[in-house]
């Protein structure tokens, strides 16, 4: 590629990302520690979900500090032709545009875009450069740091919006519990139920057009799935999309894929299903067993990257609040429970079952339940039941029903159950162990 049209497109690219919308969100992460060390941050996550413009916040610390910045998008299609050959080239505007005697702080945007980027990024950081780095795609991220970049790295996953941010975005208060009032209590359910469906993706919410869910959808299912993995028989792996979204929260079945999907290879499911989480389309969530061989021979769950799929993608016809509320909670678990597992809990012999389990490194140490609405006793007499038999299972003293609305605390088998709106669960994390 010419050096002349790589400057040009360099200097586009700058002044747009120079640019800070007077709307823009600061995110709930410690921007600040991935600023101290000298690693290369990886930020990976789910298109759309706002990694360029946590690019921008950073960069912006950046300049405030007087620190020169670069930014390259490497999806643009107009550095399709790039090669290696440029990257000297690259280095050499970052000294032309800038003072010499000051390092540029690069960031780079879908990276794997870039041949050989993991390779470049070592050389960099051999430099003393510090890079920022961003990409939609976990398998070649993983497959390639694990081979050149180990111990050179640190990854931070970003997802859409949690709720407390979309609060933020509506300009909603949350006070301390103690000054929870039931009109500030309604106000955020009111919030609550809206995020339940449009879910976090931050333009979809901007804009109130959940439509756009619908376009995110589909353009990951062509650009990172379809198109980077060359599937030529693409009928399979769209109704294979639109049944896991459609059942999200449900366990699923080898047999049962083959037969809606038309796919007769379980081979091939199998590898669908690794596309899907390696762009964070969708998730899997195993069954807790102290055997190993037993817990990888154990169906899984699925749950959809974004709830706002759950309304846009899914063959639903009713208002399934309780497959939304679950959806949901998984993915606030995945983002806040970090250096934790998550299960979901078959009884041994009850069959009984209990939506969540958290676990650290030996034991685990938290069981959840979701229903949406309890009111019901037969409901709530087979919430608590599944709970229970979790809380046995695993020598646990309390365990958590979450749900849209109901609040309150109950013993039952000599066990304390704690039920307790998912909002309130979310929002004040230091009140749930």
């Amino acid at each position: 590629m010419d050096k002349g049209h790589l400057l040009d497109v360099i200097l586009q690219q700058q002044d747009i990302f120079n640019q800070i919308p007077s709307d823009i969100i600061e995110r709930d992460i410690d921007s600040e520690k991935y600023m101290r060390g000298k690693e290369i941050v990886i930020i990976t996550g789910i298109r759309r979900s706002g990694k360029s413009t946590v690019l921008k916040l950073i960069a912006n610390r950046y300049k405030d500090q007087g620190e020169n910045t670069l930014f390259i998008n490497f999806e643009d299609i107009r550095l399709s032709d790039i090669s290696p050959d440029n990257y000297q080239d690259i280095e050499n505007i970052a000294i032309e545009l800038f003072s010499a005697k000051k390092k540029t702080v690069f960031f780079f945007d879908e990276i794997q875009y870039a041949p050989l980027w993991e390779r470049w990024l070592n050389n960099l950081h051999f430099k003393g450069y510090k890079v920022y780095v961003t990409g939609s795609n976990a398998s070649i991220l993983g497959r390639e740091i694990a081979t050149s970049l180990t111990g050179r790295n640190v990854v931070l996953d970003m997802y859409p919006f949690s709720f407390r941010e979309y609060l933020i975005l509506k300009g909603v208060d949350v006070p301390a519990v103690t000054y929870l009032t039931s009109h500030k209590s309604a106000e955020i359910l009111h919030y609550f139920k809206f995020y339940l469906e449009y879910g976090g993706f931050p333009e979809v919410l901007k804009e109130v057009n959940i439509e756009l869910s619908g376009y995110y959808f589909n353009d990951i299912i062509k650009r990172d799935i379809q198109n980077r993995n060359q599937i030529r028989e693409r009928t399979g792996l769209e109704r294979l999309a639109t049944y896991l979204a459609t059942n999200s929260g449900s366990v699923f079945t080898y047999t049962t894929l083959r037969n809606v999907t038309g796919i007769k290879s379980n081979n091939t499911i199998s590898q669908y299903l690794d596309y899907f989480r390696d762009s964070y389309l969708f998730y899997t969530l195993p069954a807790f067993y102290f055997s190993l061989k037993r817990q990888a021979q154990a169906s899984s769950k699925v749950y959809s990257g974004d709830n706002s799929f759950l309304t846009t993608v899914s063959f639903s016809f009713s208002e399934n609040a309780e497959q939304k509320l679950e959806n949901l909670l998984y993915l606030h678990l995945r983002q806040s429970k970090k250096g934790a597992s998550l299960f979901y809990h078959t009884g041994k012999k009850s069959g009984k079952e209990c939506d969540f389990l958290i676990m650290n490194s030996t034991s685990v140490i938290s069981a959840i339940q979701i229903s949406s609405d309890i009111r019901s006793e037969k409901t709530k007499a087979r919430e608590i039941a599944g709970l229970l038999d979790a809380l046995h299972e695993y020598r646990l003293r309390q365990g958590y029903i979450l749900t849209l609305d109901c609040d309150g605390k109950e013993e039952a088998a000599g066990k304390e159950i704690i039920i307790t709106p998912a909002w309130k669960y979310m929002l004040y994390p230091d009140l749930y162990p």
